[in-house]
């Protein structure tokens, strides 16, 4: 592990730990097309080592920051249609303004804890983001480390969260009248593409095979609860596990700079915006890119593989909204 702060020389670019168990500063590297041939694989080293990269001042052009997403993996489009940029359907337009025809909602996209495409079959790999248009002050971006997190819970209860399963569904509220909540503004065709599935709480990365935790908040991470567990006892086992992930220890708060791109592990971490508490008189604009991951593999091989969840599974009576 490296020591916060203190910066290590490797060729023309210099790499600083920016947290005590992740994240890193990588200065002095341009992202090109042609650097991003020549150092494909030195860079996704990196990513999986730190598993947060930022890199300042990339004046980019969408085609190349899709081309640099590549590293990490292949693109996938958003399933919600309003949100693609309208040149790269590969990536995302992040906005705090009232864009045309989209829902007001969406402007708060990404605030709250979550990790990226938990509600699919197979989540999201890497998220990287560009800033376009940022505020002197305000929108940050947080990441909490839940493989660290994992990693510093006591042996007995690790034990015990290998054996259970979480239920996900994009859509799903506690709350019908919850103003933020995702299914008022998705369609048929997205309600569709994502129905309920369960994954293992506990998983292996598929590149270096720690384990992590792999839970989100009910509401925007878009999780029902614990399988087979009362909705009580569920509320507060994820309730307490994602204090401990979001614990300052395990966070990293990134505070934007124009032309900043930065890159993220979805298998291990989860991040949240800021912008519900960013008056609209300051203007956020990002470019997002996310890329396919691969099945979740369970820490314990006896919990199996996500699946969808049977059409009649409803642990906790009528609260899945939008269904």
């Amino acid at each position: 592990m490296n020591i916060v702060g203190k910066p290590i020389a490797i060729e023309a670019t210099t790499i600083k730990r920016l947290a005590p168990t992740f994240a890193a500063e990588l200065a002095g590297f341009e992202i090109t097309e042609q650097s991003i041939k020549k150092r494909k694989r030195w860079i996704y080293e990196l990513y999986l080592e730190h598993k947060v990269l930022v890199l300042h001042d990339q004046d980019l052009s969408p085609r190349t920051f899709a081309a640099f997403g590549r590293v990490f993996g292949e693109p996938e489009q958003h399933h919600v249609i309003k949100l693609r940029h309208p040149d790269e359907p590969t990536l995302t337009y992040l906005s705090n303004q009232d864009e045309l025809d989209r829902n007001p909602v969406m402007k708060y996209s990404g605030d709250g804890w979550h990790s990226d495409y938990s509600y699919k079959l197979v989540p999201a790999s890497a998220t990287m983001l560009l800033g376009i248009d940022i505020p002197d002050e305000g929108g940050d971006t947080l990441f909490a480390d839940a493989e660290a997190a994992f990693e510093d819970l006591p042996e007995k209860m690790k034990q015990h969260l290998r054996t259970l399963r979480v239920r996900h569904q994009y859509r799903w509220s506690p709350d019908k009248d919850d103003p933020w909540a995702r299914w008022k503004y998705i369609g048929q065709e997205e309600r569709d593409a994502t129905p309920e599935i369960t994954h293992p709480l506990v998983r292996r990365h598929p590149d270096t095979g720690r384990e992590t935790l792999f839970l989100q908040p009910r509401v925007i991470g878009s999780v029902i609860g614990i399988a087979e567990m009362d909705e009580a006892a569920s509320n507060a086992l994820v309730d307490e596990l994602i204090a401990h992930i979001t614990s300052e220890k395990f966070v990293y708060r990134h505070r934007w700079q124009r032309h900043d791109v930065v890159v993220w592990d979805n298998h291990c971490l989860l991040h949240s915006g800021t912008t519900k508490t960013l008056s609209e008189e300051k203007v956020r604009r990002l470019l997002r890119l996310t890329t396919m991951g691969s099945a979740v593999t369970p820490s314990d091989p006896a919990v199996g593989m996500s699946r969808l969840a049977p059409v009649d599974e409803n642990i906790f009576g009528d609260l899945r909204i939008g269904c």
